[in-house]
């Protein structure tokens, strides 16, 4: 991206010219501008928040996850699929972060699966409940979170 000089673009959007800044007042409406607009271009956050909790409660849903071991739990594109349609607007890093810090603080893991998905590469891992049901209901509430 290329330098931007947000006193030019302050001066532009408030309709004034270079003789306006030979006035104090104007100068300084100028300067806040300018600085108010380059604080707006340094936000690089344009999504929503996801906690570990409802990552957790997503989990949760899942059959394989923590009440059939013959089925297969949740993968991280199923977990961020669950939660998208939940109405987040969240990417899929933020959500694997999350199950990365639960399977480090061992309340999870992960597994392979045997087959693939027809594509190259390997098969998607999954994600199943190593823990007791005390206490990943505290992490579901989030009384507990793994860091």
């Amino acid at each position: 991206m290329a330098k931007q000089n947000f006193r030019t673009l302050a001066l532009n959007e408030l309709n004034m010219t270079i003789a306006d800044l030979r006035n104090p007042e104007r100068r300084k409406q100028i300067v806040e501008l300018a600085k108010e607009l380059e604080a707006q271009s340094r936000t690089t956050r344009d999504g929503d928040t996801v906690r570990q909790w409802q990552v957790a409660n997503v989990l949760e849903d899942w059959v394989g996850f923590s009440k059939d071991p013959s089925q297969y739990g949740p993968t991280v594109a199923e977990v961020h699929n669950a939660l998208v349609s939940d109405g987040l607007n969240i990417k899929r890093p933020a959500v694997m972060m999350h199950l990365n810090k639960l399977r480090k603080a061992g309340y999870i893991d992960s597994a392979r699966k045997l087959e693939g998905t027809g594509t190259r590469g390997a098969p998607p891992v999954f994600f199943f409940l190593t823990t007791d049901a005390k206490t990943w209901a505290k992490v579901c509430n989030g009384v507990i979170t793994a860091s």
